[in-house]
């Protein structure tokens, strides 16, 4: 497949997406809270419409300084009307292959977006440039392959998520990706690595189950018309899950993992 394709399959749909706006560093991003103290410089590749973002910058305070990159114009837009007037939060139209800066930072993350890369370890050794000598890289990304559902979700939904993989993995992005990111860290030259899971787990008991285990609906809704444009799925079979899988949550549904690991190097000083 070629870079363009990985490129319009990665890129988002511009419907208002719920998932990116109900993230916070707190419920979405904690592998970082350890490391966000006053004054800390962070650079936040792929930061979407910046909810996390903002997080961060409230956390390093005014004395703290924060930039968030990200090559979506109409999610950057959302991410500065958004965040307010923060002195220490500048976000800048940029992805992470083309991004140039002399600065060093004590904190490059990246959460969620290794896995939407053709070439994840190249953007990785250019994320590690960016680090200042004893600072840290931290990635967050999920296992595609690892998730669970209890019991088994519909067989509507079970086909709309094959077809969601096979669509992914044609466009050269690793659905498996968080497992991969130990030893890519150690090509690139990173030798103390913590690895830390980070699963995120829906149950029928908590009352934001509905919402939370509601992504595959919402992948289902905004990716999938893209996986139907590109002949992986029928228009039928995709509302068809829609339909079945959110009886699911609203019946036998009991619980939902996303498995999600956070990476992290500290760059030698």
């Amino acid at each position: 497949m070629s870079n363009q394709t990985a490129t319009s399959r990665a890129e988002m749909p511009k419907a208002a997406n719920p998932v990116l706006d109900r993230r916070t560093v707190e419920n979405a991003n904690r592998n970082l809270l350890k490391h966000l103290k006053p004054g800390l410089s962070v650079l936040d590749v792929g930061c979407g419409s910046g909810a996390i973002t903002r997080g961060m910058a409230e956390r390093v305070g005014p004395q703290g300084r924060v930039v968030g990159i990200d090559p979506s114009e109409t999610l950057l837009l959302q991410a500065r009307q958004q965040s307010g007037e923060l002195p220490q939060l500048k976000f800048q139209t940029a992805d992470v292959y083309d991004f140039e800066t002399a600065e060093q930072f004590d904190l490059v993350t990246c959460a969620r977006v290794l896995q939407w890369l053709a070439r994840p370890e190249e953007a990785l050794a250019r994320m590690a440039k960016w680090v200042k000598p004893g600072g840290v890289l931290a990635v967050l990304d999920y296992n595609h392959e690892k998730v669970e559902w209890m019991p088994e979700p519909p067989e509507t939904m079970k086909k709309f998520y094959g077809a969601f993989l096979k669509w992914r993995q044609e466009a050269g992005f690793d659905n498996a990706i968080a497992d991969h990111l130990k030893d890519q860290f150690l090509r690139i030259g990173f030798e103390k690595i913590t690895i830390e899971p980070q699963f995120e787990i829906s149950q029928k008991s908590e009352p934001t189950f509905v919402e939370t285990s509601r992504i595959w609906s919402e992948v289902a809704h905004l990716r999938g018309p893209q996986l139907v444009k590109d002949g992986y799925i029928s228009e039928e079979d995709r509302t068809a899950a829609i339909e079945d899988y959110n009886r699911w949550i609203a019946t036998t549904g009991e619980s939902m993992q996303l498995y999600l690991l956070a990476v992290e190097g500290q760059k030698n000083g």
